[in-house]
């Protein structure tokens, strides 16, 4: 039953290419009409699918795909309050593995520690870093994680990461390979993909 439901095949309503289930957005309808980001796919109901980008969602909302998937059951979709509540999906999703990491211990947070372990050439999948970081601790960090193939992203500010990890201020974290970091990598990308033209 696992196996089959990962490969089940969707089509999304504004391209029209069909994929993998988890490779795209599911959308339902609330019982007052207004249409819900299913992010992790488990609200009952018939379902709607858009690829993960901005591009087929203003298509399908400029097309009223959505209306026609639901047959009209749906109110009229504005595509910036989908776009705001996809965004609030992918960060509370984003939050939630920080905050796995932060209770396994999977994780290496604050400037010298991350600075120091990038030095050594550790095994960190992935490096986020704070927005607001002075632009030359940033910049070394940044050197050091491409220096070691590493996907970095700049992303919150240093009150923020600190808030995921139950301390003060912290200007980076670094979580390192394992499947945790593989989930996280998968957060991110779709939060860039979701935020690139915006």
């Amino acid at each position: 039953m696992g196996v089959a439901e990962k490969s089940a095949q969707r089509t999304c309503i504004a391209c029209r290419e069909t994929k993998d289930k988890d490779q795209l957005l599911r959308y339902v309808v609330a019982p007052d009409g207004v249409v819900l980001v299913d992010y992790r796919q488990r609200l009952p109901g018939r379902g709607a699918y858009t690829c993960i980008t901005p591009d087929c969602l203003q298509v399908a909302v400029k097309k009223n795909a959505f209306q026609r998937s639901f047959k009209g059951r749906c109110n009229a979709v504005d595509v910036t309050e989908l776009q705001q509540r996809l965004d609030t999906a992918i960060n509370q999703k984003i939050t939630g593995l920080i905050g796995m990491a932060r209770k396994s211990g999977q994780f290496t947070a604050g400037t010298n520690a991350v600075i120091e372990s990038l030095r050594k050439g550790s095994s960190f999948a992935l490096v986020i870093i704070a927005e607001d970081i002075s632009v030359a601790i940033g910049k070394k960090i940044e050197a050091l994680v491409e220096k070691n193939k590493i996907y970095g992203v700049r992303l919150y500010n240093k009150q923020a990461i600190g808030q995921m990890l139950g301390k003060e201020e912290r200007s980076v974290i670094a979580i390192p390979a394992g499947l945790l970091a593989d989930s996280l990598l998968k957060e991110l990308h779709r939060h860039r993909q979701l935020v690139r033209e915006n």
